[in-house]
């Protein structure tokens, strides 16, 4: 689970990331399209060249709409779009996922390329559609490679030293 949106009135998470990401997407060329449109009424209404009262409250409301929700889509589709490129979801963003290594925020990091690959799917030319083409199932996630020097039990040689305790007992 990624996070609940009350704005699709759904759970984001595995099954639906894709079209989550999508919808925001969409809804941001949207608002942009609509903004785009209105602005050459508003510039007439801010000229004087519009003589109607009523469709001058009805551009002024349609442009800052769109401006606004464009804004705010545009914070929340980047911030998930950066939570894409880390493979991390909301909640691991809030709370570091605890590994058998201990903690590591960058643990489901498998570099750029392969993070859009487990959200959108290895073919490209499916990314911007709404196709279901997420990779795995939603139940086991593949983690970063731990090399010798990140793995705690092998980078730290202090441990492997002689204690003291020796293994056979010396008398029988």
């Amino acid at each position: 689970m990624d996070h609940h949106c009350p704005w699709v009135n759904n759970c984001i998470g595995f099954s639906n990331y894709k079209f989550f990401l999508l919808f925001l997407a969409y809804s941001l060329l949207y608002c942009l399209y609509i903004a785009a449109t209105v602005f050459k009424y508003f510039i007439k209404y801010w000229t004087g060249e519009l003589t109607n009262g009523r469709s001058k409250f009805h551009i002024l409301f349609l442009l800052f709409l769109a401006v606004m929700f464009f804004v705010s889509l545009m914070f929340l589709f980047g911030y998930h779009c950066w939570l894409v490129s880390r493979n991390r979801s909301t909640l691991e963003a809030f709370s570091t996922p605890i590994f058998q290594n201990g903690p590591d925020k960058n643990g489901f990091n498998l570099g750029f390329v392969k993070n859009l690959q487990q959200v959108f799917g290895e073919e490209k030319k499916l990314w911007l559609l709404p196709i279901a083409s997420s990779q795995g199932d939603g139940h086991f996630f593949p983690m970063r490679a731990l090399c010798e020097a990140q793995n705690p039990l092998l980078s730290n040689e202090e441990q492997w030293e002689d204690d003291g305790i020796d293994e056979e007992p010396h008398g029988k």
